[in-house]
């Protein structure tokens, strides 16, 4: 027995929901990123939190019944709760699983150590995100407390310990896995001949793309395939027009990423950005931050690049041009 599909009229409601839903938060947006940016220590992990903030926080509307009369605490609480939760599966498999012994920071290690500020990461959970909500938002002992689902006590307590901890506290960041530096070279340099077969080739059969709050592709056909997520990087979605990018290979913290560049008056400025997973010499994942503008800017200017972000966190006209592009794909 074959499986049904979904209803296409209920995708369509869902979208242009999910659409509504982010513009009704759009105001938010950059507070929840400095939060989750503070909570997590680094701009990856951080936009992945408001991400899934922001996928629970519509998921839960359709099993609420009373108003959000706190549109920012209702956010800021699913994504506390969220990196809470997170934390404690870490726990759970590093004592199921006994991690080496930790490596002396080096250069080589692409070990870090960081201001003063990254002491924050020091902190027990509760306590970190308790001083970020105090010192950041500003919140009441009350407000906090609600945030975090616990007691004004509890929020003193964390407050006061949090605040003690602080005044020494060093830390040095765990070193990532990164993608092969080549792999991505070759991308790009493929990509700026605007040869599209050949980008093809360098892309597992399974190979995804990720565009957080936008759309996702799974294997090298769906991705190449007319109208599909390669082709608008030639020719845009919404005139039809050749897209006028330039992609280059740039590192951050020791990751290579790919800079996604417009011209503008004259020069370039950053408008996107890429993060790889590559296995062997072929990539597996590719996460695009085309509508993270928070996450655009902060890593350009930590480049030291000039930056042009839409500062929109979905595309104009979703909707419509999902109904268009299906048309097409239709023909």
């Amino acid at each position: 027995m074959s499986e049904k599909e979904l209803d296409e009229t209920l995708l369509d409601a869902t979208f242009e929901s999910w659409n509504r839903y982010l513009s009704s938060l759009d105001d938010l947006r950059p507070a929840l990123f400095r939060y989750c940016r503070a909570l997590t220590g680094n701009v990856w992990d951080a936009e992945d939190l408001v991400q899934d903030a922001l996928e629970k926080g519509f998921a839960k509307l359709g099993a609420t019944s009373h108003r959000i009369a706190n549109p920012r605490g209702y956010v800021l609480r699913i994504a506390s709760n969220l990196w809470l939760s997170q934390l404690r599966h870490r726990r759970v498999v590093e004592r199921a699983e006994p991690l080496e012994p930790a490596p002396t920071a080096s250069p080589e290690s692409g070990m870090v150590v960081r201001d003063a500020g990254a002491a924050l990461l020091q902190l027990a959970p509760h306590e970190r995100a308790a001083v970020l909500l105090k010192e950041t938002f500003d919140m009441t002992l009350e407000e906090i407390a609600h945030v975090l689902a616990t007691s004004v006590g509890a929020v003193k307590a964390a407050l006061h310990r949090g605040r003690s901890r602080l005044r020494d506290e060093r830390t040095i960041a765990a070193p990532r896995r990164v993608p092969a530096r080549a792999v991505l070279d070759r991308f790009v340099e493929r990509y700026n001949a605007r040869d599209l077969p050949a980008l093809l080739e360098l892309l597992l059969d399974g190979a995804s793309v990720e565009m957080p709050g936008i759309d996702f592709e799974v294997s090298r056909e769906v991705i190449g395939r007319k109208h599909g997520w390669l082709h608008h990087n030639f020719v845009s979605p919404f005139d039809g027009k050749p897209v006028d990018a330039v992609w280059e290979t740039a590192e951050l913290e020791g990751e290579p990423i790919v800079l996604v560049s417009y011209p503008r008056g004259g020069e370039l400025a950053v408008g996107s950005l890429m993060r790889f997973e590559t296995d062997g010499d072929r990539i597996s994942h590719i996460r695009v931050y085309a509508a993270c503008p928070d996450t655009v800017r902060e890593v350009g200017e930590t480049l030291g690049r000039k930056v042009a972000v839409l500062g929109m966190y979905r595309f104009p006209g979703a909707l419509q041009a999902r109904l268009t592009l299906r048309k097409r794909a239709e023909m």
